[in-house]
């Protein structure tokens, strides 16, 4: 290849080495940037695990609540806690959020989602097209002079935590002492650090922890060491800032790492913190492992128009040690009386009426067993269905008919209704019945669905069908057979046709097709158009019925669009 003449398979072999060189170039180039994405991934789960390790704590203080009396105790410590967990979850969003905006400037997408906790996460690295993209973190985190300082600005945001969170973990009273992070502060507020507030320097750290107890300088000093990042680093015998040491030239999987590697401090130093505050409460516990719901009632009936208090709170318990519990049922409920049983009680729903359950479960506290009492009042009822219509039981065509079915011993939420020769439809709380034409009887059944799935006839029910009841005619507010003054009748402009209170249906509506207008002794008739506005000849010889009879015929139809006739008569005094 170096002198000579070469021939052209001397050439060719030439370039395939060249060629050669270049793709085992690129190939070690990826199997650099692999490994960082393998360290990120180890770092996701070192993140993870200390996540989980601060939640396990954090049962550990429920542990403490369970008794009454120690809440006063625990909760100052525990707010604290969550305070440090809100102040760590806004802190990795935010680290988040910028590395994700990095990512995006090579990958045209954001890198990033967000959990149902409000807490945000990195997407695999591995899918990154990019990765050897080293422009992104130098520009956005590393160029010096840049009037955003947003490399800067991170180192900032982990110092502005870590010193909030020292201020959390040794700012509190014991006794007549106030013990404090920060020099002369009083510790009668829990707020966090700002930015101008950070220790910069040793020697700022050694004043700011004389105000400390001396039996918690080591855990808060360890805490902000883990936390501090060095404003310069040596490479070389020159000095370099934070930002360019973190972010300059690095490709675009590294810088992700390190943000990962940044997330694994901060949880880290939560953890750390949560167990801290932790340590401080010295009250005895319940051994649990398990918190669940729990809704309850002093009855497990109730009649329609009454109500129940219905208590929902936490339950926390041990599912490995199956508890002692003594009961009685109804005359059973004195103590001599008693069976005792582990774990469950079987109640049987024998005899239809109220029950009374009554018994004690032993609880161990500081290792011994100690009974707790407790009752529950539970109602027995035969199963059977039952159909409430408002229309007493009678269905109209052309009309939603509105239909409640309910069932004893089935709740709400398992009951249904089916018809047979109308249809029904759930609306709301309730159903809708409709009925088509032609049809005179129809049936409405209550279904009840069991606990295991199958569904059981509760009660089948006849109803008759009709038509809708004809409506009244009116004019203004005039009715038939009514004796209006004239000028109340010279007033009106309009008919319609409605229900007076007789009828109890609402909702119905009818229109006015056409209608004739006539009084007793004048020859011309007015009309009415559709709608049932009166034409001029109409309230022009309405003005003349004065001591007569007033005859107003309308055509009109209803919901189920049959066309029908009524009369309105009156004599205007």
């Amino acid at each position: 290849m170096a002198g000579g003449k070469e021939t052209p398979r001397q050439k060719m072999i030439g370039m395939m080495y060249l060629v050669l060189l270049a793709m085992l170039a690129m190939n070690m180039s990826k199997q650099v940037l692999n490994a960082f994405v393998t360290i990120n991934d180890k770092l996701v789960t070192s993140e993870n695990a200390l996540v989980a390790k601060t939640d396990g704590t954090y049962t550990l203080f429920d542990a403490k609540m369970a008794l009454p009396e120690n809440k006063k105790i625990v909760q100052p410590w525990l707010d604290r806690a969550h305070k440090v967990k809100d102040l760590a979850n806004g802190l990795n969003n935010f680290l988040v959020s910028e590395c994700s905006e990095m990512i995006e400037v090579v990958e045209k997408k954001p890198w990033h989602e967000t959990g149902e906790d409000g807490v945000s996460h990195l997407l695999p690295l591995m899918a990154i097209n990019g990765k050897d993209n080293y422009d992104a973190p130098t520009a956005m985190f590393a160029i010096i002079g840049s009037t955003e300082k947003r490399g800067q600005m991170l180192r900032t945001r982990i110092h502005k935590f870590r010193d909030s969170i020292c201020h959390i973990m040794a700012t509190y009273k014991e006794g007549k002492k106030n013990w404090t992070f920060t020099p002369g502060y009083d510790g009668s507020s829990m707020v966090e650090f700002d930015l101008e507030a950070n220790i910069t320097s040793t020697s700022e750290l050694e004043e700011a922890l004389k105000t400390c107890n001396p039996a918690d300088t080591m855990s808060i000093a360890n805490v902000y060491k883990s936390l501090s990042q060095p404003e310069k680093y040596l490479n070389h015998g020159e000095e370099y800032s934070w930002e360019l040491t973190m972010f300059d030239h690095a490709p675009i999987v590294a810088a992700s790492a390190m943000f990962t590697a940044f997330l694994v401090d901060i949880r880290n130093a939560e953890s750390n913190t949560v167990e801290f505050l932790y340590g401080k409460v010295e009250v005895p516990t319940f051994n649990f492992n398990k918190i669940e719901p729990l809704a309850f009632a002093p009855t497990g009936y109730i009649n329609q128009g009454d109500s129940i208090p219905l208590s929902v709170m936490i339950a926390a318990y041990d599912s490995t040690e199956v508890p002692i519990i003594k009961y009685g049922i109804d005359a059973d409920t004195i103590p001599e009386n008693w069976k005792t049983i582990n774990g469950k009680i079987g109640i049987q729903g024998d005899k239809p009426g109220a029950h009374r359950a009554k018994g004690v479960i032993m609880v161990k506290q500081k290792g011994e067993l100690v009974p707790k009492p407790w009752k529950f009042d539970y109602t027995v009822g035969a199963p059977m269905g039952v159909v409430a219509l408002p229309e007493m039981r009678v269905l109209y065509r052309g009309y939603n008919n509105l239909v409640e079915g309910t069932a004893s011993g089935f709740p709400a939420d398992r009951v249904t209704l089916s018809g047979s020769g109308c249809k029904v439809s759930k609306k709301g709380k309730g159903y809708v019945a409709t009925v088509g034409s032609g049809v005179r009887t129809a049936k409405i059944s209550v279904n009840g669905r069991k606990e295991d799935g199958s569904s059981v006839n509760l009660g089948t029910f006849d109803f008759k069908v009709k038509a809708l009841p004809t409506p009244g005619l009116y004019l203004g507010g005039i009715s038939n057979g009514k004796t209006p003054g004239l000028s109340s009748v010279r007033a009106q402009t309009k008919v319609s046709c409605r229900y007076d209170e007789s009828v109890p249906l609402t909702g119905v509506s009818f229109s006015i097709q056409s209608g004739t207008v006539t009084v007793e002794g004048i020859k011309k008739k007015g009309k009415i158009s559709k709608g049932g506005s009166l034409d001029g000849n109409a309230k022009s010889i309405l003005r003349q019925s004065k001591g007569k009879q007033v005859t107003i015929m309308v055509n009109y139809r209803g919901p189920d669009g049959v066309g029908k006739r009524t009369a309105l008569v009156f004599t205007t005094r």
